[in-house]
Order: C-alpha cells, then sequence, then structure tokens
C-alpha cells in the first residue's frame, strides 16, 4: 500500500472514531438531567441542560405558602437544577471535546442569557400593559356594508353594568 493511500486509510480510522466519539456524546446528552428540590421540600424540578423544565412538582406544603414565596422557591429551585445540569454537561464533554469544550459550551449556551446576580430573591417585575386607545363606534358608510353573503348579526344593546365587551364584528386582538 502506497503512503498516500495509507494516510487515507488513518484519516478514515480517524474519521470513524470522531463519529462514533460525537455519536456517544449525543446520547449521553440527552440523557443529562439536572434535578433539586427546595430546602423545604416544597419544591422539586427536573431540567434539561438547557434549563427547559422537565418535570415540576409541589408538595402539599407548597400549596400553604404565598404566591410570592412559592414563585421565589420554584424559580431559585429551577435555578439550582440548571447549575447541576450545567456542570454534569461540563463533565460529560470535557473528555471527549478535550481543550474545544469552551467552545461547545460558548456555543451551547450562546441563545441563552444568565441571570443578573443578586436577582435569586426577587420576583420578576412585569410591565404594564399600554391602555387600549379609546375606539369609536361608527357605522359603515353605505358603500361599506356587509355583502348579502355576509351573515348579518343584529346589534346588541347592553347595560351600563355589563363588563364584558362585545367583539362579534371586530377581532378582540387590538
Amino acid at each position: 500500500m502506497s503512503s498516500a493511500q495509507q494516510r487515507i486509510q488513518e484519516m478514515l480510522a480517524r474519521f470513524e472514531e470522531q463519529a462514533t466519539a460525537a455519536a456517544q456524546l449525543k446520547d449521553k446528552m440527552g440523557a443529562i438531567r439536572g434535578e433539586a428540590r427546595s430546602q423545604d421540600g416544597a419544591v422539586t424540578v427536573a431540567v434539561a441542560p438547557s434549563g427547559a423544565v422537565l418535570d415540576l412538582r409541589l408538595s402539599q406544603q407548597a400549596m400553604r405558602q404565598s404566591h410570592t414565596a412559592l414563585q421565589q422557591a420554584i424559580m431559585q429551585t429551577i435555578r439550582q437544577a440548571t447549575q447541576q445540569a450545567a456542570e454534569t454537561m461540563n463533565a460529560t464533554v470535557e473528555p471527549v471535546l478535550g481543550d474545544r469544550a469552551e467552545q461547545f459550551r460558548e456555543a451551547y449556551n450562546a441563545h441563552g442569557a444568565q441571570p443578573p446576580a443578586g436577582l435569586d430573591d426577587q420576583p420578576a417585575a412585569r410591565p404594564e400593559p399600554p391602555a387600549a386607545p379609546p375606539r369609536a363606534e361608527t357605522p359603515p358608510a353605505a358603500g361599506n356594508r356587509p355583502s348579502s353573503n355576509a351573515p348579518s348579526t343584529p346589534p346588541t344593546r347592553r347595560g351600563q353594568d355589563w363588563d364584558d365587551e362585545d367583539f362579534s364584528r371586530d377581532s378582540f386582538l387590538r
């Protein structure tokens, strides 16, 4: 066998080894889960390395907490489980990727941002939705009347105490 053929055979063998290692790594990564339980045991969470929640269990004790305390416990437990999953992921890819493991972590985590430090114990602030502009009800102009094929909906009259809006003629999306 010539030296060129021998080099090609060696390259193919290395490629097959790398492909096998990549397939094994993919299988291992698919099985990685992070699990955590809150200090009082009221919240148990399982997450994927990406932070996607796979399972959330609340005990009867959780239901006795205030909604803000429960929210904080859930978020803190998710963070702990995500940290555990990330550590497991690092330990899994490090031996296979070696010096390229950092590149892999950066690429894998490029889609998500870590929460700023110090926000672990504070509920997320929710912005108030903007107020909808008032809508003026105007009857359709003579040229803009519905065609005879369109179903005709008679206008409804409601009293002052009715709290729902009538969306029978318009979209409820604003």
